[in-house]
């Protein structure tokens, strides 16, 4: 089912839809929505004391990703999670997640078509005093003075969505620490488009080259000592080898900012049909 337009009440369509490649599955929930469940594979890999809230958003997410996969033409199954939290996703499969309370959003696609996927989503809410200076680049605080004010827009927060969403997309081919400063992000207002160019980061030994995560799905190596699960380390040393360029869009409505990038110039491979579902049922 596709959806398309701002984020309404519960039932009501969403944005991923406009953000959908074309040879891309998503889905997604808006409101509370139905009782989520997990598999038990997927509820004994979460830690003790995740419960309430967390555990509902997690579990409604994993369900928008089982959403996804049957638009894919997958089987649907336990996602699990590899050692920094990462989806594991099926062999032949990208994909991406993101939730927050009142919305939950997954992304997939064909590992032959893309190499990378993330997507993110946050309140269209300013970033607290000094977070901006943390995390942007003396090149991306020049890039939002210029850009044009619009409501209920706030420029600084999509950065640091299009960072977070470049995080996910990158880590599966990195496996190396990434930090805010890792990610080089320019917007594009005219076409609401967003693009991402990595900054000071050599992936580990065996996925430079531009080559893509070769066993999507498959439990991969563990990640150095140190590295960390969110974008708030500091940046690897050396160059950006391997790391493809990003390209997305993104949607501002409702009090959200949703951010979806993909690999630049993905590979040729026949389009599947384009789905984005609401999450409505309470076994998918």
């Amino acid at each position: 089912m596709n959806t398309a337009g701002p984020p309404v009440p519960a039932g009501g369509p969403g944005p991923l839809a406009g953000l959908l490649p074309p040879w891309a599955a998503g889905a997604e929930e808006l409101g509370p929505g139905p009782q989520p469940w997990l598999y038990a594979e997927e509820d004994e890999q979460l830690a003790e004391g995740v419960v309430g809230a967390r555990w509902t958003e997690f579990a409604a997410a994993r369900r928008c990703a089982r959403r996804a996969l049957l638009g894919l033409g997958a089987a649907p199954g336990p996602l699990l999670r590899g050692n920094r939290g990462e989806p594991l996703w099926p062999a032949g499969v990208v994909g991406s997640i993101t939730h927050r309370a009142g919305y939950r959003a997954a992304v997939v696609g064909p590992a032959g078509a893309t190499a990378a996927l993330g997507i993110d989503a946050e309140p269209a809410v300013a970033l607290r005093p000094g977070v901006l200076r943390r995390i942007a680049l003396p090149g991306e605080h020049a890039g939002l003075a210029a850009l044009p004010s619009v409501p209920g827009l706030p420029w600084d927060t999509l950065l640091f969505c299009a960072k977070e969403a470049a995080y996910k997309a990158w880590y599966p081919l990195a496996r190396v620490p990434l930090g805010f400063h890792s990610a080089e992000v320019r917007f594009h207002p005219e076409r609401s488009a967003v693009t991402v160019r990595p900054v000071g980061v050599r992936p580990a030994a065996g996925r430079a080259n531009g080559r893509p995560y070769a066993a999507a799905g498959a439990p991969p190596p563990s990640p150095p000592a140190g590295s960390s699960p969110s974008p708030g380390s500091p940046a690897a040393p050396g160059g950006a080898a391997g790391l493809p360029l990003l390209e997305g869009g993104y949607a501002a409505a409702d009090g959200l900012l949703l951010v979806l990038l993909t690999a630049a110039a993905p590979r040729t491979l026949p389009p599947p049909p384009r789905t984005a579902a609401r999450c409505a049922s309470n076994r998918s």
